[in-house]
């Protein structure tokens, strides 16, 4: 159209003293959904959202937004129509005050039919905004929105933000968006890498920004920034082997502008250490990486990402000598500990606090024995003394000093004391792994005596926690109960043996000596909380309807059979006969559900379809029962699928409510056995189908 006047990108940067890591994180998780939302609300179309950031500035790049709102016209109801004229048709008060309010005339005002009734309305027509005038609000509100842990003021300014902001960028194509926040004024001038630049640069427009950083040491996008540091992380290890970190590569990523790499080194005396605090140290307190021989043994150097390339060699120094006193701190804690063995520390658990209303980690790891105990004779071949040693054991490295000093190492520590005091591989190792699964990505224990005390510990925190009536709400999750949760599923599911979950938490709860709830309330919220946890898992890769159609035949015990029951549903519904049958079955599912339903009759019968069914029924019934005994599900509804051909010529010929109440309880009676069974398995009436299920046929 000529004279229209093409979309442009827009840029805001937001400048501002070094935020940490986390903050930036989190700001460039949410910048691009909160920019579509206010843009939304403004009417203005745009492009993709990109968000980009260092610990010194968040920006934010919108390609292709428009250059104005679009025309808009409303038709918008008033009072009725009684109440807008008189009797001689003339305009009332109320109909001159609504026409006031939208600045009409009132013989702008028509008549319009609703459902409530005739109503007096009027058509506003609104002329799209600049987007010019629009963005610099919108802007400001953009900023103030972006989340952080903690926010602060500075100065004499009451305005809050995650640190102290010392520039804002916004420009729209080539001119700049008029913002101010904070008391700072926007332009289009961004600074550079704080020592390796130290200037004021222009910015053009968006298209130019990443390059004008780049020119100053400022790698603004996190991706091309975590490349290049990675790249250079590889090319400073040379002929070592760097240790992957997945949290390192993320963490440090945000920690720089342009990353930069020194390599670091410390006494070969401390390699005496176990690797586990080597690592530790070097990783979650100084957020080096470790380097490891060709032959797998950690070696004493270590790389650092760092925020310049000037005087590398008096950062390796500075470095070596934070580094070396962390290894000496853990090295004194390592001798303390090893003055006590570890089973002596047991009783010093009764000091440390679990909860003041279940007592002591103490109380805590007698109940774990008790559960891990009838976990392990449900199991059936598992060691029972060592699940009971690894259990008395579990949490005695708490009271150490190295886990004192170091959290993280807790299971770790207790794995490296078991292992030098002699206790077996299978006890040691267990006190290390009944910590897993931690997060998503970690594997569950995979032998049955470490699994039997990650279930305990989980199971006893669940029922407890639930039991004192804490439960999880929203976002609010103090105990991590969610977590433990899905620790129990993941680990039934791909651990060394199955739980039989409801089973489990009664055994849990009998273990608690202090007041809890009443054992069904606390059940019945720990059933539901499990299912929950099923539904929103198995719902990112089944068919919401299918999930829950499982879940409802579910008896909340075995958590496998409840997997089972989803994967054999799954193959039923890619069957051809599936859809038909699913809307027969939720038929018979609606008709019979509120009736009782009593034996069936085959001399009551006065239609060959009911015969039919009733025969093809009475040859499945025995195979189809047994399949389900056995927990072959697929099989039963392979086998239940053979009578659709009955099914749907019963459903064409047969009423089932007719005045005869014999003959309506018999045909009840033949419904409902079939439903009643197939439910077992699943209940197919939660199926969405194509085809709609009416009440009665």
């Amino acid at each position: 159209m000529p004279g229209a006047v093409m979309p442009q990108s827009l840029l805001l940067e937001i400048g501002t003293e070094e935020l940490p890591a986390s903050f930036v994180a989190r700001a460039l998780d949410v910048l691009p959904g909160l920019a579509k939302e206010l843009l939304a609300q403004a009417r203005l179309e745009h492009g993709e959202c990109r968000a980009m950031g260092t610990p010194r500035r968040l920006a934010l790049i919108v390609e292709d937004v428009g250059d104005a709102q679009p025309d808009r016209t409303e038709e918008l109801t008033g009072p009725p129509e009684k109440a807008a004229f008189d009797a001689a048709g003339k305009p009332t008060k109320a109909a001159v005050g609504f026409a006031q309010r939208l600045g009409v005339e009132p013989d702008a005002l028509f008549v319009v039919e609703t459902p409530k009734g005739r109503y007096v309305a009027c058509r506003k027509h609104e002329a799209g905004r600049p987007a010019r005038e629009l963005l610099g609000p919108l802007l400001e509100t953009l900023i103030a929105k972006i989340p952080f842990a903690k926010s602060m003021r500075w100065s004499d300014v009451e305005t809050s933000f995650g640190r102290p902001i010392h520039w804002i960028v916004a420009l729209l194509g080539d001119d700049v968006v008029a913002v101010r926040y904070a008391g700072v004024t926007s332009g289009r001038t961004t600074r550079g890498h704080r020592f390796l630049d130290g200037k004021s640069h222009e910015v053009a427009n968006a298209a130019s920004y990443v390059e004008v950083l780049r020119r100053a040491h400022v790698l603004v996008d996190a991706e091309e920034r975590r490349t290049a540091m990675v790249k250079r992380l590889a090319e400073a290890a040379g002929d070592d082997v760097l240790v992957e970190d997945a949290f390192l590569v993320s963490e440090c990523a945000t920690l720089v502008e342009e990353p930069f790499v020194v390599r670091g080194a410390f006494d070969p005396a401390f390699l005496e250490l176990p690797e586990e605090v080597i690592e530790t140290v070097i990783r979650f307190h100084q957020r080096y990486f470790a380097l490891r021989g060709k032959d797998g043994r950690l070696l004493p150097s270590y790389l650092t990402v760092v925020n310049t390339a000037l005087a590398p060699a008096n950062i390796a120094r500075n470095n070596d000598r934070v580094c070396r006193a962390r290894l000496e701190d853990a090295r004194f804690f390592v001798t303390e500990d090893g003055k006590h063995s570890l089973a002596s520390r047991r009783e010093r658990l009764g000091t440390v606090v679990f909860h003041n209303k279940l007592g002591s980690v103490g109380d805590k790891v007698a109940r774990i024995e008790k559960v891990a105990a009838a976990l392990a004779a449900s199991a059936g071949t598992i060691d029972a003394a060592r699940v009971a040693r690894a259990a008395a054991l579990a949490k005695c490295d708490l009271v150490t000093l190295i886990v004192g000093e170091f959290p993280e190492l807790q299971g770790v520590m207790g794995r490296v004391y078991a292992a030098k005091e002699g206790e077996p591989a299978q006890v040691a190792d267990a006190i290390r792994d009944h910590y897993l699964p931690k997060g998503a990505g970690d594997a569950v224990p995979s032998d049955p005596v470490a699994a039997c005390v990650a279930l305990a510990d989980r199971l006893d925190t669940l029922v407890g926690i639930f039991g004192i009536g804490i439960t999880p709400s929203g976002s609010a999750d103090p105990f991590a109960l969610r977590r433990a949760a899905l620790g129990v599923i993941r680990i039934a599911l791909e651990g060394p043996f199955d739980v039989e979950l409801r089973g489990a938490l009664e055994s849990a709860y009998d273990a608690h000596t202090k007041a809890l709830a009443p054992r069904d309330s606390v059940l019945v919220a720990l059933d539901e909380l499990f299912r929950g946890r099923l539904r929103a898992m198995w719902g990112e890769s089944f068919p919401p309807d299918v999930v829950d159609a499982c879940l409802a035949a579910w008896d909340g015990g075995s958590i496998r059979d409840a997997r089972d029951r989803l994967d054999a549903l799954t193959r039923f519904r890619a069957m051809q006969e599936s859809e038909s049958l699913a809307v027969a079955f939720k038929r018979a599912f609606n008709i019979t559900k509120d009736v009782a339903v009593g034996p069936v009759d085959p001399a009551l019968f006065t239609q060959p379809e009911e015969g039919a069914l009733w025969d093809a029924w009475s040859a499945a019934r025995p195979e189809v029962e047994g399949a389900i005994d056995e927990g072959a599900y697929e099989r039963a509804l392979v086998r239940t699928a053979a009578l659709r051909g009955p099914i749907d010529r019963y459903f064409d010929k047969v009423f089932v409510n007719v005045d005869d109440a014999r003959i309506r309880d018999n045909r009840l009676g033949l419904l409902g056995s079939i439903a009643k069974t197939v439910m077992r398995v699943a209940h197919v009436n939660l199926l969405v189908t194509e085809a709609p299920a009416s009440a009665t046929p």
